[in-house]
């Protein structure tokens, strides 16, 4: 039937249809499957792998093109490592003729993007579903040793120099991919024993890889290989992050305080400042996080195809915050970014250094991707911030709640800072100044917070982000924050601040806290993830479930210093 998705893989020898022929059944391929797979995808069917264009069940496309896919993996698994194989080249004029061929209106369509309601739809039901998903990651030794090798020689510090690195095999739950590429991630963690890692799943230059004792070798794609790894995405995403964290209490040497869970309870009570007040079209203005049991296993070489070398280890797949997530929140597909960093962003006490790189990187600049090497670029995108009409001269001239309104999207940084005092996000733009991303919404001319890196929450034994602090966080910035204290400095906004943060506590904890959703989604995740993970793994990869208790320990004592705390006596804006 027209339209309907079949329920396996569709495999056709190579070759053995005429480029004609092979041409006329992918466009009514196209056009019969292409408009119902993001829908099957959320029903559970096939459409494993997205393509960036539009979604397609890449069995069939791959074999109507005569690309071939590796024996020993699915027919999902799209395979583009040619280093040592030599492959039939894709034909250019059969790419040709299928588009030339195809239906004005289908070709239209084809050329478009997913939505960002479909993308969100689509990410929801395969990625952040709540479950723990099962992922492998296939490399050689060699290049798994030299990893941590260069970040000790680096000092531990992210010097931008990291290599992304050859993967031969991917898979995530059924879905199976050859040659992606990994980078490790992260400040402060670099040296860490379980490092963090971003996976590409579309790098086909820039990707290294070693055996033996030999260097860094470049990989070398042929061109139809290359193409193929730069139109595929996993579910939708061009690149994940696995993450870990410094703190983590099954690292080795670390201080004892931390587990996953923090990170991934944390991202759960940001979503949750929307059942507040509402600041996106769709979803929450905060990174997704889902478990996720990842075996690594590593070949002597590149004839190693046994890789007996295993361990599993447990990590939270995180979304990343690029062009898609502005797609999906916003429906903005040319966002202006900026990351904050290194403890200084938006800190103007010595001088206007806090309003520059480093301590604020411009990520995109109307939906480009900016870079160190690109000077001109950074320039005019911190215009935004330190321009005439940028945002510390705007907040400048601000005097009052309505002038102040015209600025910020104070919906957006209301909520940001209710959770932010709530959960203890200290290491942040609230407190020290570090992670989380200022994002321009060039519609309203309004600036808002989006959450990142909340891993250092519900950390009871801080001194920094303790439960004794004040609603506010001053003391724990300890040094002028343009956008928090120009806030509180109203006393009518900083009135409709603490009427929020009442509401998001009740909200987050109950009416009476009898029956609390935070202290029930701690103790599901104890009872769920940890233990279910733990069952998984070696007893020197597993969680302690006890440290869930300090996070209990802390949400208590933190809601009754925040409902202690006085109240502004000025009546708040509705």
């Amino acid at each position: 039937m027209a339209g309907v998705l079949p329920e396996g893989p569709i495999l056709v020898p190579e070759r053995l249809l005429p480029p004609e022929t092979a041409s006329h059944l992918f466009q009514a391929l196209a056009i019969g499957l292409k408009y119902n797979c993001v829908q099957a995808q959320l029903r559970g069917k096939s459409c494993l792998i997205m393509n960036k264009t539009w979604t397609l069940q890449i069995c069939c496309v791959a074999a109507f093109l005569s690309l071939s896919f590796g024996a020993s993996f699915s027919s999902a698994q799209l395979s583009a490592r040619d280093a040592s194989v030599k492959r039939p080249a894709l034909s250019k004029r059969l790419v040709q003729h299928s588009v030339a061929t195809a239906p004005s209106a289908a070709v239209e369509e084809e050329q478009q993007q997913i939505s960002g309601e479909d993308l969100w739809a689509l990410t929801e039901s395969k990625l952040f579903n709540g479950q723990i998903h099962k992922i492998s990651l296939r490399m050689n030794q060699a290049v798994w040793n030299r990893l941590h090798e260069d970040e000790k020689t680096n000092g531990c510090r992210n010097l931008g120099t990291a290599k992304w690195v050859h993967v031969r095999d991917f898979t995530f739950n059924d879905v199976g991919m050859k040659d992606v590429a990994i980078k490790v991630r992260g400040n402060s963690s670099r040296c860490i024993p379980r490092l963090q890692f971003t996976v590409a799943f579309d790098k086909s230059k820039g990707v290294y890889t070693r055996q033996g004792a030999e260097d860094w070798v470049e990989v070398n794609y042929s061109e139809p290989a290359a193409e193929a790894i730069r139109d595929r995405t996993l579910h939708g995403f061009e690149e994940l992050n696995l993450r870990r964290s410094y703190n983590d209490s099954s690292s080795e040497n670390d201080s004892g305080n931390g587990i996953l869970a923090r990170e991934f309870v944390a991202t759960w009570a940001a979503a949750k400042t929307e059942d507040v007040a509402k600041t996106t079209v769709r979803g929450p203005p905060v990174y997704r996080t889902v478990y996720a049991v990842v075996e690594f296993q590593f070949c002597t070489d590149d004839a190693d195809n046994i890789c007996n070398n295993r361990f599993e280890r447990v990590y939270l797949v995180a979304e990343p915050l690029d062009k898609g997530f502005f797609k999906m929140r916003y429906d903005d597909k040319k966002p202006t970014v900026f990351s904050m960093a290194h403890g200084c962003a938006l800190k103007v006490e010595r001088g206007s250094g806090g309003l520059t790189y480093p301590c604020l990187e411009p990520e995109y600049l109307n939906g480009k991707k900016l870079n160190e090497e690109g000077a001109a670029a950074q320039l005019k995108a911190l215009g935004y911030i330190n321009g005439t009409d940028g945002l510390k001269a705007r907040i400048d001239a601000a005097g009052t709640a309505s002038d102040l309104s015209k600025v910020l999207d104070l919906d957006s940084f209301m909520n940001y800072a209710a959770f932010a005092t709530t959960v203890g996000h200290w290491d942040s733009a609230y407190g020290n100044f570090n992670n989380d991303v200022l994002y321009f919404h060039a519609p309203s001319s309004k600036w808002k917070l989006i959450v990142w890196d909340v891993d250092n929450t519900f950390d009871y034994a801080s001194s920094r982000g303790g439960p004794a602090r004040s609603y506010s966080y001053t003391e724990v910035a300890n040094a002028p924050r343009i956008l928090f204290d120009k806030l509180f400095s109203i006393s009518a906004l900083d009135a409709q601040f603490r009427k929020r943060l009442g509401n998001y506590l009740t909200m987050l904890y109950g009416p009476n806290a009898s029956d609390s959703p935070l202290t029930n989604k701690i103790m599901d995740v104890r009872d769920r993830y940890i233990a279910k993970t733990n069952e998984q793994l070696p007893s020197g990869e597993q969680q302690n479930a006890q440290r869930a208790k300090a996070m209990l320990d802390y949400a208590k004592q933190r809601l009754r210093v925040l409902r202690n705390q006085p109240r502004s006596t000025e009546s708040a804006d509705p």
